[in-house]
């Protein structure tokens, strides 16, 4: 069935090796949201899950955080004193203005997002910007999510918190978060604190790269951070793969309408293994916006 234009501008966008999904299709203790699934490799390997069995408000590649002032926009369950609990204070992403733009070997996305509080609430507005290179490297694409976000005109702050801040130790996730299929054994993780996953973990690295085999094929996710405001990384492979930067690591992030709260995510999706540190960056450094001289993009 053909879907016109106008629906398929509501509902998503189809890229050549990316759906970017804004349906809100899911149930409210998920923290319905848009998100990136399936993202896929050259060669046609997935690199993302979403819904997964063990985690099934984990939505590809999307922006979710724990709590922003009382309410859950990363779904599931919430730590509490009395350890993790489900309860009704989910959030909702709402996106709206979205346009796409080719140019060249680029296509550009960009549009607004609508933080909507467990109670309806609008909580805070975000511009949003995704923009997908058709080459990076001979065996990679590239792909970049920047985004900035304010307190709605209504509300004076926002305190951006997580699991870690609550006490749960390690688990300060919260901001850009990329879920990875299950791999076909282990995943070999590196960044500039060494190799693995517990190396990385909390490091203030400015890259990161994965390297795993899905379904027999080899490909390699490489996630570079903006030089000047480089978060420290949540990283699990035990259990589920996925990784992020973190905004609330350790103590709560204040948002004002002065202050935006800017996050920024550049990959390359490569396929093939990245088994050394020196070919992690050469191929980083095929993506056109990972220099450390280039302007701050971030809208």
């Amino acid at each position: 069935m053909n879907t016109p234009a106008a629906a398929r501008g509501l509902l998503g966008q189809e890229h050549s090796h990316a759906t970017h999904n804004r349906a809100l299709q899911q149930p409210a203790h998920l923290s319905p949201r848009p998100y990136l699934h399936p993202l896929r490799s050259k060669a046609g390997v997935v690199v993302t899950d979403a819904e997964p069995a063990d985690h099934p408000h984990h939505l590809g590649l999307s922006i979710a955080f724990s709590d922003i002032n009382g309410s859950n926009f990363w779904g599931g369950s919430t730590y509490t004193a009395s350890g993790p609990m489900l309860l009704p204070n989910h959030g909702t992403q709402v996106p709206h203005g979205w346009q796409s733009s080719p140019q060249g070997d680029l296509e550009e996305e960009a549009g607004h997002v609508s933080w909507l509080s467990k109670d309806g609430r609008e909580l805070a507005v975000e511009q949003r910007r995704l923009e997908y290179f058709r080459q990076a490297g001979p065996a990679g694409w590239g792909l970049s999510l920047s985004s900035a976000m304010v307190p709605a005109p209504d509300v004076p702050r926002l305190e951006v918190s997580s699991s870690a801040v609550k006490g749960r130790k390690g688990a300060g996730y919260g901001g850009v978060f990329w879920r990875f299929p299950d791999p076909t054994g282990e995943p070999l993780v590196l960044s500039e604190a060494g190799s693995g996953a517990g190396a990385a973990h909390g490091s203030l690295s400015r890259w990161l790269s994965v390297s795993l085999e899905v379904n027999g094929a080899p490909v390699t996710v490489l996630l570079a951070q903006e030089p000047d405001r480089i978060l420290p990384w949540f990283i699990r492979a035990e259990g589920y793969l996925g990784a992020g930067p973190a905004v609330a690591w350790a103590e709560p992030a204040v948002v004002d309408h002065h202050n935006p709260l800017k996050l920024a995510l550049h990959a390359v999706i490569h396929d093939g293994h990245v088994p050394t540190a020196a070919h992690a960056l050469e191929l980083l450094n095929q993506h056109p916006l990972i220099n450390p001289g280039s302007p701050d993009r971030t809208p």
